[in-house]
């Protein structure tokens, strides 16, 4: 039987069944609620706590996609300045994931999922997201069958800021040297 605190918790995210807190769209997401049988007016509901996880682990997935493959750049995205503390929730992000913010993530696997999902629930449920567990993270992760989570391989380039500023600066370098030398040969 699938896990279900449906209107039946203290803290908003678990009684909705949306752990991640995703605000109310358009979005034909699956296990949704039908607005008119929800009892929330500005989060999204679900039928059960596998389906909210699906929800913000495919809004995660599709974000990275469209390019905010880093932690400041995601959750930026994720809970706007408007209404969260962003500073505090990247850097949270991030000491969880053991990455700086503005690393660049480049492929997603299921560990990764797992350990961005409980770094969300961290900030979005305080203590209370002990009562999720790994293993309904896990089976919300098999739920996404929609996205391809059989080739999904998460690696933290280290190395992303080198390869995007000191690789191009010491080509520009070489190329003054080389310029120059020739000059100098030449004359």
């Amino acid at each position: 039987m699938s896990k279900s605190f449906l209107n039946n918790h203290s803290v908003r995210g678990l009684r909705n069944n949306n752990p991640g807190n995703l605000i109310r769209t358009n979005n034909a997401w699956q296990g949704k609620i039908p607005y008119s049988q929800s009892k929330d007016d500005k989060f999204e509901q679900f039928e059960n706590v596998h389906f909210g996880l699906r929800a913000m682990l495919k809004d995660l997935i599709n974000d990275i996609n469209r390019g905010k493959n880093t932690v400041k750049l995601l959750i930026h995205e994720y809970a706007p300045p408007v209404e969260n503390d962003t500073k505090a929730y990247i850097n949270s992000v991030a000491k969880t994931l053991g990455v700086s913010p503005t690393e660049r993530l480049t492929v997603i696997n299921s560990s990764f999922l797992l350990k961005l999902a409980r770094a969300i629930l961290k900030v979005e449920l305080g203590k209370a997201h002990t009562q999720i567990t790994d293993t309904d993270i896990i089976k919300s992760i098999t739920m996404l069958g929609d996205v391809s989570t059989d080739n999904l391989k998460v690696v933290i380039d280290k190395f992303a800021l080198i390869k995007q500023y000191a690789i191009p600066a010491l080509i520009a370098i070489g190329l003054f040297f080389c310029t120059y030398i020739t000059n100098i040969i030449t004359i």
